[in-house]
């Protein structure tokens, strides 16, 4: 365990080096590689395997921006939508607290959000919209909170607003965690309760692997939308998806 612990420590040096040192003289493209190529490496480390449910080729084809939504469960969701298309994540505000990884999602352009903030979601949208007008892809969890994996609760409609304003397609994920072996739901990733990020890495780091389910439903429109209808849609789709997970 003690050189799974070294293993993880030297990947966050590696991305503080990648970050501060590589990036002020690479081209966004490659940025977007180092970024994805970490990620993997990150969860390889932290005995996470991810099993695409379906093909990914809609999403490796797309030359035109994307917003990924998905179920929230864990932390390691954004690590998992890194390793599959890097993109400019929106994450609670507290994230930029936590120890390592806020300096970490700070350094790569993630969008904090204080959600009981209206000022505050406002300029979310506005940062959401600088992103994708500038060709990034961006993800998010539009349920607001994370949960075991069972069901997917309702979801906020703030974050759509960008995807109307430019006309950007919707990319639906549901993810699920479970043992590699009897494929029953694992709840060692799942950052729930009171659980702190040390805590909650600790479970993963010491549990006996953990397959990361993704599934991604058919792109969504937002052609003659709403934020709130492409909201409900995106939620119905993720739901379908998940059910089929935990069939």
């Amino acid at each position: 365990m003690l050189i799974k612990y070294l293993r993880l420590v030297h990947a966050f040096g590696r991305a503080f080096w990648i970050l501060w040192v590589k990036f002020p003289r690479l081209s966004r493209d490659t940025k977007l590689e180092e970024i994805k190529a970490w990620s993997q490496h990150t969860l390889k480390i932290l005995g996470i395997q991810v099993v695409h449910e379906t093909a990914l080729t809609q999403i490796e084809q797309s030359e035109a921006p994307l917003m990924f939504v998905a179920n929230h469960v864990s932390w390691v969701d954004a690590l998992i939508i890194q390793s599959i298309q890097p993109s400019i994540f929106v994450a609670k505000a507290e994230v930029k607290r936590w120890p390592i990884v806020g300096s970490i999602a700070t350094a790569c352009g993630v969008v904090f959000v204080d959600r009981g903030s209206p000022s505050s979601a406002r300029r979310m949208v506005d940062d959401v919209s600088s992103a994708l007008h500038h060709g990034y892809c961006v993800a998010g969890f539009p349920e607001g909170t994370s949960s075991e994996g069972r069901a997917v609760s309702l979801f906020h409609a703030n974050l759509f607003e960008a995807a109307i304003n430019y006309h950007i397609q919707i990319q639906p994920l549901a993810i699920r965690y479970t043992h590699p072996h009897t494929g029953a739901l694992c709840l060692k990733a799942a950052f729930i309760d009171d659980i702190g990020f040390v805590q909650s890495l600790h479970q993963v780091m010491t549990s006996q692997g953990i397959h990361a389910k993704v599934h991604a439903g058919e792109m969504l429109s937002p052609q003659g939308h709403s934020r709130r209808t492409l909201a409900h849609l995106s939620h119905r789709s993720v739901s379908n998806q998940l059910e089929m997970l935990n069939a």
